[in-house]
């Protein structure tokens, strides 16, 4: 997912794009509102050292949607 972007300017930069479709494949229950609200968690605890994993938006997913399993074993 990381690729080489430009600025208006001509800066080059490293990108890294998370789309709402990712976070669909980890929990296709959810509608666009609530990837993006995911992705917004996500980006708020944004650390460098750690980035945004597979696991990230699962686990950001989960705690802000439980699903009906997870609630019975909570």
């Amino acid at each position: 997912m990381a690729h080489m972007k430009q600025t208006e300017t001509g800066q080059w930069y490293l990108a890294d794009d998370w789309h709402i479709d990712d976070v669909r494949i980890v929990r296709p229950d959810l509608d666009d509102d609530q990837c993006i609200h995911v992705l917004e968690m996500l980006s708020d605890a944004f650390d460098a050292n750690d980035g945004i994993t597979w696991l990230g938006i699962e686990y950001t997913a989960d705690r802000l949607y439980p699903t009906i399993e997870e609630e019975v074993n909570d």
